[in-house]
């Protein structure tokens, strides 16, 4: 049985992963993939490199540790988590042979899941002018045209974030969304910031980069699409709201109705057994290195109770 299991091998996984290394901890961490999300990033046109705040790096420094200690970490998915006298059984999918893993403590760091358009262009930009994080580039924004589309206060939020930096943005709320009417009219009374309130997208075009998104007001008399309109811009953010990965531990933890886990400035959650950290809590900053301070912390957290038995 091991001492600590950490789902996740994203930067919060990483980090709880090698501070539970560092304790001295019997660790196994599981994960589809190392790094996460991280491995993702966003180019822009004429991006200078010096401007990046290069966090990847630091998540590459723990992948790599990580990599050169084969028995702290295995490729899998959890499919479930089972409570048991001495602590949990995880079972697990890969490599096409279902196996178990027992663990005395666990840490969650599996993040989200993100919502998509599915409009034609979104899969072939991804990465080259369209992300779905704002707040991550919006230093790289300086005097562009930013397009911003999505369901919630998070796409208001990331059009004001834009709007600190671009000469221009378009924020594109879907016509199910749901917002805080206050945070409308500030970001409208912007003068920078134009809102196309009930419109969805159509599809997303460029050429190496994306640089146009075709979107409609949904209009069901006129066969579900009104007339098209063309947003263009050098950087476009779908800033759907994205969902937590938590119903591993649906029935163990305390969530919020949205699903994030709750935890305290410990990374605890409501079971003494069970940490969590990243994006699938309530901490709401999908931050890299944030997610690798949380992580540390977790990882901490889980090495005291095992101490202290606490």
């Amino acid at each position: 049985m091991y001492e600590a299991a950490i789902i996740g091998g994203g930067p919060a996984g990483l980090a709880a992963t090698m501070y539970c290394v560092r304790k001295g901890m019997d660790v196994q961490l599981i994960t589809a993939t190392l790094g996460g999300k991280s491995t993702l990033g966003l180019t822009l046109p004429d991006m200078s490199e010096y401007h990046i705040i290069k966090a990847r790096e630091q998540v590459r420094t723990f992948q790599g540790k990580i990599e050169y200690l084969p028995h702290t970490w295995r490729t899998g998915k959890v499919t479930g988590i089972a409570e048991t006298e001495a602590g949990f059984t995880l079972s697990l999918s890969g490599h096409g042979q279902p196996s178990e893993v027992e663990a005395e403590r666990i840490v969650i760091a599996t993040g989200t899941t993100p919502s998509p358009l599915g409009v034609p262009g979104e899969a072939d930009f991804f990465g080259q002018g369209l992300g779905s994080s704002a707040i991550s580039y919006s230093h790289l924004l300086r005097n562009r045209a930013a397009v911003v589309i999505g369901d919630s206060d998070r796409a208001i939020e990331a059009a004001i974030e834009c709007a600190e930096q671009c000469e221009e943005v378009s924020l594109v709320l879907e016509p199910h969304a749901t917002y805080s009417h206050r945070h409308l009219e500030f970001a409208g009374a912007r003068e920078n910031v134009e809102i196309y309130n009930g419109y969805r997208a159509v599809r997303i075009e460029g050429d190496e980069f994306a640089r146009r998104m075709i979107i409609c007001r949904d209009d069901r008399s006129a066969g579900g699409c009104g007339p098209e309109k063309t947003l263009f811009g050098e950087a476009f953010f779908v800033e759907r709201t994205p969902r937590p990965n938590s119903n591993l531990v649906a029935g163990l933890v305390e969530r919020t109705p949205t699903g994030e886990i709750r935890i305290n400035e410990k990374n605890e959650t409501s079971h003494k057994r069970i940490f969590a950290a990243g994006d699938v809590t309530t901490v709401g900053i999908e931050q890299i290195l944030v997610a690798l301070g949380e992580g540390a912390r977790a990882g901490l957290s889980a090495y005291r109770q095992h101490t202290m038995q606490v």
